[in-house]
């Protein structure tokens, strides 16, 4: 009966709990999306340019070190006054460049620099390899809260456009495996009190106490763990939801538009005669 009675009293506490886990849920959403968590900074490392005169091309060796599973947009720029100015972005390029280059070692980029600048000589010539990351545009429907039912956070890296949801995860566990660890302890210390002979009351009621916190620690740990987890899969179906009206196309209907004849009646006065007449006219 005491154990029903704390159940109870930690049920009327879900509310607050939920609440208190889904407003920490939001203020973790916007600190990933403010970039705040940990990511490799974006490198460019050069290693090399090499005339090809048969192609009339020079190849150019560079390794690209950031976050992976992102998208780079890479141009590259030349110098032929030791640097003081730049022209680009140069068009004439094949290989590793555009909008679609991931992180990678060696890649390869060739320009052919007659197409650019038929009088390019080569003198003084110096080379700058620009990238910027390309913006995640997540387009994922509220059928991707399945993936968050399944494992915390996943769904969000569908429907949001960070990087990093894996504390939602982190989170959830660490609250449930808090909780179980709580349970049995409040298992052990219950068994302590039933089977223990106290030298005191006081001590025996002591170990109740225990008992009591131990078992309150356990379900508020579930409840919290478990209210991450829901909010994680409410938050994941209503961004679905958002992403589906705002990137869903449009289905433009074909409105027919039928001309119907439509009689008209006129009065009017013949110039010749004076006498009145009507006259009846179709219109669309």
């Amino acid at each position: 009966m005491v154990y029903k009675k704390e159940l109870k009293g930690m049920a009327q506490l879900l509310p607050r709990i939920f609440i208190g886990a889904f407003l920490l849920l939001i203020s973790g959403m916007e600190l990933t999306q403010a970039q705040i968590f940990y990511s490799r900074p974006l490198k460019v490392k050069f290693l090399s340019a090499k005339l090809d005169t048969s192609t009339n091309s020079i190849k150019i060796k560079y390794d690209l070190k950031g976050p992976k599973n992102r998208y780079y947009n890479l141009q590259l720029l030349y110098s032929n006054n030791k640097g003081n100015s730049f022209k680009g972005p140069l068009r004439s390029l094949s290989g590793d460049f555009g909008d679609s280059v991931q992180v990678g070692k060696s890649k390869v980029v060739s320009w052919s620099f007659l197409k650019d600048n038929p009088y390019f000589n080569g003198k003084n010539i110096m080379f700058r390899i620009e990238a910027e990351e390309i913006p995640k545009i997540a387009k994922g429907g509220p059928k991707n809260a399945l993936w968050s039912l399944l494992l915390p956070g996943l769904g969000d890296l569908k429907v949001r456009n960070g990087y990093h949801y894996e504390w939602i995860t982190a989170t959830t566990f660490a609250l449930l495996g808090a909780g179980t660890l709580f349970y049995i302890k409040a298992n052990n210390e219950l068994n302590d009190y039933n089977n223990r002979v106290p030298n005191t009351l006081s001590d025996h009621q002591q170990l109740f106490n225990k008992a009591r916190t131990s078992s309150r620690l356990a379900y508020g740990f579930f409840i919290a763990g478990g209210a991450v987890w829901i909010a994680d899969i409410v938050g994941v179906y209503l961004r679905g939801l958002k992403n589906k009206r705002m990137f869903a196309p449009k289905k433009e209907e074909d409105k027919k538009k039928t001309a119907f004849l439509m009689p008209l009646i006129v009065p009017n006065v013949n110039q010749y005669t004076g006498s009145s007449q009507i006259s009846l006219i179709w219109r669309f």
